[in-house]
């Protein structure tokens, strides 16, 4: 890689460029599952729209079924239909247009930020994988940086995490906008990968690693999530506890 003279001239350059990061997902992986599927059931109920069977729920969790199920409901409820045009003010003045699929996709995942803070509220540090903070502040100790990269809005992730008290300090949040506009793990940690190394990529289903092995990390699949199939095959390790990143990352 060759390098322009601000990098050349600025001394913190090469120490930025040389972490080693370790990726972690965030739903079913940093958080327990339940967190995300009883937010999804408090916003199903405040919708009003029955409840499907907790297989299908989390079957729904991991295809993302469950954003046509909503966002059909709610283009119904509010009269909203893709072809509208809608013009929302943002805080310097300017106007952003947006199509009614825009806002029916705001509409779902504000109400999801709000159950998950919720959720949040209420449980503070039982929603965290059992052992996983502690071995996340153990690998910070080890020089490791840590980054999240996931699906979800990031100021849900970074709410949660405020709400909740973690303990833990990441260094990168790379998470969704409220429009699902960068919904693939793929681009986030390509542009994760401009401040450093990708050693590791930890999480609990398909779409999380699968980037992994396109940067040359290596994948540690965490069970208990919302696997898709084919996960275990696919790793590089495969964990049943939190405590078990310990003997992988040294």
């Amino acid at each position: 890689k060759s390098l322009s003279l601000e990098e050349y001239i600025n001394p913190f350059y090469f120490f930025t460029f040389m972490k080693k990061i370790i990726v972690v997902d965030f739903s079913g992986t940093l958080i327990k599952p339940f967190v995300a599927e009883k937010a999804n059931q408090i916003r199903y109920k405040t919708l009003g729209i029955k409840l499907p069977s907790l297989t299908q729920q989390k079957r729904d969790h991991a295809t993302k079924h469950h954003y046509d199920v909503l966002k059909a409901f709610i283009s119904k409820k509010f009269g909203i239909i893709d072809r509208m045009k809608i013009i929302l003010l943002q805080r310097d003045g300017k106007e952003l247009l947006l199509s009614g699929r825009n806002v029916t996709t705001l509409i779902m995942t504000d109400m999801f930020r709000d159950c998950m803070y919720k959720v949040a509220q209420r449980y503070r540090l039982k929603i965290f994988t059992d052992g996983i903070l502690t071995s996340l502040r153990a690998i910070q100790k080890k020089g490791y940086s840590l980054a999240i990269v996931s699906g979800i809005r990031k100021d849900i992730i970074t709410g949660v995490l405020a709400i909740s008290r973690c303990p833990v300090r990441f260094d990168f949040i790379y998470g969704q906008d409220p429009f699902l506009t960068r919904d693939d793990n793929q681009t986030l940690i390509n542009d994760l990968k401009k401040h450093g190394k990708i050693w590791y990529v930890i999480g609990d289903k398909f779409d999380d690693l699968e980037p992994a092995k396109r940067i040359k990390a290596k994948s540690i699949f965490l069970k208990g999530g919302h696997p898709v199939g084919g996960e275990e095959q696919f790793a590089d390790y495969s964990i049943s506890s939190a405590k078990e990143l310990l003997t992988i990352i040294q």
